[in-house]
């Protein structure tokens, strides 16, 4: 690929941001109140949080759910308990403390202003917060306003979103695929303040069929999820009728839904409170339960939750199978499936077919700087789980029940927050993780977390924070450190060494691996941006080499990894923006060393205040997958996304957002990927028999 055009931009845009960040040109900052402005300086702060999730499409989709929740429905902040504020970008569990604790001292917060009287909240971070909150009134004494009352404040919203590929794969030209290409997902929700809220999300998958099939159960769209949740109901803080997730101290036991993980904030993100019990609205199919769930306050700052769920999940049915007895009865299942994706007879064929009926609760305590709680629930099963005898899957859970207990605290000393969460499971293995940070407001931030989940700590709806996810077979410590050196810099790194003591898949020994990242930020001017990052991994992976006599034996080896981006962001004015990235990448191995190279280069025009127009160009060249690099890109209205990119080629696409009244969005995106040195794009069902890959977005966004 010629590469004298791309090295051009890069040279003009690195003299102009030098230049603009000691220079003015004479020119009127943006405003910061205007929409444009907000929106812009928003997806720029959102960026380092949804970073960590570079490698997990969807859990970048759940993260970005939950971030256009938080803007369509922001958290009252006179209202919103510690852990509620815990999810906001930038906001520490420190912070989101000193918070609550001053609005308890001093009475509600009347202004945004007010909020910087707060000891290490900062100007910058009650900008960065801000579009996830509203300034209520407090609690209201009513127990529960009347219908007359609901009818005349209820909110109502609706999206519906279609997209699609316009170049699809084999799977629909075979016929295997039974439904249309089109992605369709329906929401709509209504609220009344904080203490009503009735949710529906309707979804149907590419490729599968849309038909009303209840044995499966299928009715109309594959995925449907609705909920009816109440707050603030005398002594029932919060009741969940429906669907509905759980989250508790530091996920080790239970923890279901988006928790954050390593990216560019090394700090922030690692630390985070389990908010109880949520409603569940997400179009993804993951782990989440189906009944009812409520949380009841004691006296004495004590409060008690409670739930009860039985779901239908997707599973792989081991036919092979005969118990040695010659005892008959349900198949056991193989393993459980969370893609969710029904396009074919043998996907549908999996639909619902492992029952899992599950119970449990917590007691907590959440005083003034300590928080005490203690977990536990237990899952029965309509039919066995079998994971298979391969050595990897040996402490997976299995057999006809599973269930984990756990206790955990928070202690916030001033400056200081100590955190811990030990779990035990039922064949009596501990595991859990153990750690303190660090705020000293606007001057550094700090956090040192460790961590053991042993082999035996199966766990089917734990997810505390690891190198992996979940809470098994990794023994891990993690260092973080954020500090702002000047005005103008700041610098965050972390390091993270772990080790697998059992197995992994395609990893037939225990191993070990490190990890870690550095940033460099210099923010010159509000209206000016720019970071340098440089990140560096090992990790032991499986391979294959031949032995004495010519057999292939089982081994591993060292897989390194490292990457380098710059990455700036100018606004020329309050309705023109530029945004500039440069990344290269290189993964060694013992046999082969791959490199990859990254440029892109985006802009955001609002030419009319009801319309704004995102477009952006960028130019890939690596060895293959293996130096694959993943780039953030716009999406729909608050959505995300974060493509993988790898061989040669180019990547453009087009959003457009036409706003033509306040109540009603209309947005459509167009992509393109090109590819200079394929012929198919993907594998299976799902390859494309072209170098090209075009896909079509568009939604409609409605609220009265």
């Amino acid at each position: 690929m010629p590469l004298a055009c791309p090295l051009r931009l890069i040279a003009q845009t690195v003299l102009l941001t030098l230049l603009l960040g000691v220079v003015d040109l004479g020119r009127a900052q943006p405003a910061a109140s205007t929409t444009t402005a907000d929106t812009t300086d928003l997806s720029r702060r959102l960026e380092p949080v949804l970073d960590a999730f570079g490698d997990a499409d969807r859990t970048t989709a759940l993260a970005a759910e939950q971030f256009a929740h938080r803007l369509d429905d922001p958290i009252d902040v006179n209202r919103a308990s510690a852990a509620d504020l815990t999810v906001l970008p930038g906001l520490s569990a420190a912070q989101a403390h000193r918070l609550v604790r001053y609005r308890t001292e001093h009475g509600p917060y009347d202004t945004w202003a007010s909020l910087q009287e707060v000891e290490g909240l900062t100007a910058e971070t009650v900008r960065t917060v801000r579009p996830f909150l509203t300034l209520g009134t407090g609690f209201d004494s009513t127990v529960f306003p009347d219908l007359g009352t609901i009818a005349s404040n209820l909110d109502v919203r609706w999206i519906q979103r279609y997209s699609r590929r316009l170049d699809l794969g084999r799977g629909y030209q075979t016929g295997r695929f039974l439904g249309p290409p089109g992605r369709l997902t329906s929401r709509l929700q209504l609220d009344h303040e904080r203490r009503l809220q009735l949710a529906l999300t309707l979804d149907k998958d590419p490729g599968e069929p849309f038909r009303w099939a209840p044995s499966t159960p299928t009715f109309g769209f594959d995925h449907v999820v609705g909920s009816l949740t109440l707050r603030d109901l005398g002594p029932i803080e919060t009741l969940v009728v429906g669907d509905f997730s759980t989250q508790f101290g530091q996920g080790v036991a239970l923890w279901q839904g988006l928790r954050f993980g390593k990216g560019r904030d090394p700090v922030s993100p690692v630390l985070q409170t389990g908010r109880r019990i949520l409603p569940y609205r997400s179009a993804s199919e993951g782990n989440f339960f189906r009944g009812a769930a409520a949380t009841v306050g004691l006296p004495g700052d004590l409060s008690v939750t409670a739930f009860a769920s039985r779901r239908d999940r997707d599973a792989s049915l081991d036919s092979s199978w005969a118990d040695q007895d010659g005892s008959t009865g349900p198949l056991p299942a193989r393993t459980l499936s969370t893609g969710g994706q029904h396009r074919t007879y043998a996907e549908i064929a999996r639909k619902g077919t492992f029952g899992e009926t599950t119970f449990g609760g917590a007691l907590e305590y959440s005083g003034a700087s300590l928080r005490l709680g203690a977990v536990g629930y237990q899952s029965r099963f309509d039919r066995p789980l079998r994971p298979g005898n391969r050595p990897y899957r040996r402490f997976r859970v299995s057999g006809r029940q599973a269930s984990m207990v756990s206790m955990y605290a928070t202690a916030y000393l001033e400056d200081y927050t100590l955190f811990g969460e030990v779990a035990r499971a039922p064949g009596g293995a501990y595991g859990g993780l153990l750690g303190a940070a660090l705020d000293e407001g606007d001057v550094a931030d700090a956090i040192l977390l460790g961590r053991r989940y042993p082999p035996e700590l199966a766990n089917l709806h734990g997810n505390a924070f690891g190198e992996r996810g979940g809470t098994q077979n990794e023994i891990g410590i993690y260092t973080g450190l954020r500090l702002r050196v000047a005005e103008k810099w700041a610098i965050g790194a972390y390091f993270d060494q772990f080790r697998a003591p059992w197995l992994r898949f395609t990893v037939p020994r225990p191993s070990t691996g490190w990890e870690t990242r550095a940033v460099l930020e210099y923010d010159p001017r509000p209206w000016l941006s720019t970071y340098l990052q440089v990140r560096a991994q090992k990790q032991e992976e499986g391979t294959e080499h031949t032995g004495a006599g010519g057999r292939q034996l089982e081994g591993v080896h060292d897989e390194r990894r490292y990457s380098a981006r710059w990455h700036t962001e100018y606004a020329f004015s309050d309705a023109f923006t530029v945004r500039t990235r440069l990344e290269f990448t290189r993964t060694t191995t013992p046999m082969a060393t791959a490199d990859g190279f990254f440029l892109s280069q985006g802009l955001r025009w609002t030419p009319h205040s009801s319309v704004q127009l995102d477009a952006r160009i960028a130019f890939f060249d690596t060895d293959g997958f293996a130096a694959r690099i993943y780039a953030y890109e716009h999406d729909l209205l608050y959505s995300f996304s974060v493509p993988v990119f790898f061989d040669r080629g180019r990547r453009s696409y087009v959003l457009v957002q036409y706003e033509p009244f306040s109540s009603l969005t209309l947005e459509v995106k167009y992509g393109v990927t090109r590819y200079e040195n394929r012929s198919t794009i993907g594998s299976g069902l799902n390859q494309i028999d072209k170098p090209r890959r075009r896909e079509v977005r568009a939604q409609i966004r409605w609220t009265l």
